[in-house]
Order: C-alpha cells, then structure tokens, then sequence
C-alpha cells in the first residue's frame, strides 16, 4: 500500500512540473506581445516599457536565453532611450 502513495505523490509532482511549465510559457508569449506592440506604438508609456523589459527579463532565462527575448529587451530600451 506505501507504493501506491509513492506512485500518486510522484504522479502529482510530474502534474505540478507540467501545470508550471506551462503556466511560465504562456506567461513568456504575454510578455513578448506586450513588447511587439509596444514597438509598433508611436506613444508607449516608459513605465509600460520598463515592465514589459522587467518581464522578458524574468521569463527570457537564465542559463538558456531565449534569443527572442534578449533582441526585444534592446529594442525596447533603444525605443525607452529615445523617448526620454
């Protein structure tokens, strides 16, 4: 009976990796298009901007950086730059 528990805990933990991943993907797409319209604004708000660079910042990686999200975080804050 004490493998039946085991195997249900690690069924829920595997569950709780999949429901996060997902979670931080969907999390990541939002802030990319965020970005990408940001980019097309002619009036984006600087504190709208920073956010949007906080974000991709947060969810572009650590180790692994999403390339996507490095290239946004400079253009933007060339965007952020010539605003001021």
């Amino acid at each position: 009976m004490d493998y039946v528990y085991i195997v249900l805990f690690l069924i829920v933990l595997v569950l709780a990796l999949v429901g996060i991943s997902r979670i931080d993907a969907k999390t990541k797409k939002k802030y990319k298009q965020d970005a990408y319209r940001l980019l097309e604004a002619s009036d984006a708000g600087k504190k709208k901007v920073r956010d949007t660079i906080k974000g991709l910042r947060l969810y572009g990686g650590r180790w692994r950086k999403d390339k996507e999200c490095t290239q946004l975080i400079e253009r933007l804050q060339t965007k952020l730059g010539a605003d001021s």
